[in-house]
């Protein structure tokens, strides 16, 4: 069973990307900020380098994007009964459909807007495509080979189609090793600082998602205040997600203190902010899950539309960002319009693209339930 909160969540997280990469492209400040660099004027820092970066903390909420799918896709596949031989025809569909439909949607923006620079924000611009060429259509389309940067959030799909067919491992290390396959997530974690591994750094998220979400309810048994007055309740639900957030932000909020000239330096200060991190995750998630406060907040209507076009906003927004820059250069007004345009590109897609990518991946899923009989499960409880 699908749960509102968390798609509300999801939504919240791309919104929060879209954001990212609409200040980042088109505010300069924003765009120095990005790189950690020093900016002007007290709102520019307030807003970079202190928890109120949570609104644009965009490859922080990609993080979370990851923790969730482990959640999700782990909790269905849980389920006594479940059928491996309808999810991964169902899986591909669901999620490369939409990906072909982004490739489309690149290839249109590169054909309407000329993708040349003035050398007032050249800086902004460098190392960009200018053209989107067959082969980059073709490994966006496939990500198998790597993903090109005419449409930057497809670089994180790669994990996610890994993830997907490795999820029978991920049921069954959240199974039988639940322990073990965390404290491995968090030394993965932390090596991937030393060792620049993207595997050892993003793997580990979607096994800690995994691992809570298919031991959520004795987790959440435990977790729930019920002899708690609903005062004592909302105190500890807003200091938790206050928490959360100063996690999540840690690396910018403490970000004066990592010694950029010492590689050492910058390694232990990453491994501190990386654990940081995955601790707000976590503790986010379970916010989300146990305070009724915020998922009835979750629950209210635009959260919930967001939610739903929440996959459509992520795969379609990067090359309008872009491509809105290089038509009306930088200024806040080009942002508004990138994030505007983006919201209303994202509801055509979805309503063209996407909802109809979900239909397909039902009737096939349902087509081989009714066709073949069920092999034995790996990953079913008891």
């Amino acid at each position: 069973m699908r749960k509102i909160e968390l798609d509300s969540l999801r939504g919240v997280a791309a919104l929060v990307v879209l954001l990212f990469h609409a200040t980042a492209a088109s505010i300069p400040a924003w765009f120095d900020g990005a790189d950690f660099l020093p900016v002007e004027g007290f709102w520019n820092n307030a807003l970079m380098y202190s928890p109120l970066r949570i609104f644009t903390a965009g490859p922080e909420a990609v993080w979370l994007f990851f923790a969730l799918s482990g959640f999700v896709l782990v909790r269905s596949a849980a389920i006594p009964g479940y059928r491996w031989d309808a999810y991964y025809p169902s899986r591909i569909i669901r999620l490369y459909v939409p990906v072909i439909g982004s490739v489309l949607v690149t290839a249109i923006v590169f054909w309407l807007i000329p993708h040349t620079a003035t050398p007032d924000f050249a800086r902004m611009v460098e190392g960009l495509p200018t053209s989107y060429t067959v082969d980059s259509a073709l490994a966006d389309a496939t990500l198998l080979t790597g993903t090109s940067i005419a449409n930057v959030p497809l670089w994180s799909l790669q994990w996610e189609v890994l993830f997907s067919l490795l999820l029978p491992v991920a049921v069954l290390l959240a199974r039988r090793f639940p322990w073990w396959s965390l404290t491995l997530g968090v030394v993965a974690s932390v090596a991937s600082v030393w060792t620049g591994s993207l595997f050892l750094l993003y793997m580990p998220m979607f096994i800690i998602g995994a691992v809570l979400g298919y031991h959520w309810e004795p987790i959440s048994g435990r977790l729930t205040m019920t002899s708690a007055s609903r005062f004592a309740t909302h105190i500890i639900g807003v200091g938790a997600l206050a928490l959360s957030i100063c996690l999540i932000t840690a690396g910018y909020s403490l970000n004066f203190a990592v010694d950029r000239e010492s590689e050492v330096s910058i390694n232990a200060w990453t491994t501190v902010f990386t654990l940081a991190k995955l601790a707000g995750m976590v503790l986010l998630l379970a916010i989300v899950m146990l305070w009724a406060p915020l998922r009835s907040v979750l629950h209210w209507k635009p959260f919930v539309a967001l939610g739903t076009i929440s996959f459509s906003l992520y795969l379609t927004h990067g090359p309008i960002v872009i491509g809105l820059l290089f038509l009306l250069g930088p200024g806040k007004s080009t942002t508004l319009a990138q994030i505007i345009t983006s919201l209303i590109v994202a509801i055509v897609f979805y309503l063209a693209v996407e909802r109809n990518a979900h239909r397909l991946s039902r009737r096939v899923a349902s087509h081989l339930r009714d066709e073949s009989p069920a092999p034995q499960m790996v990953g079913a409880r008891g």
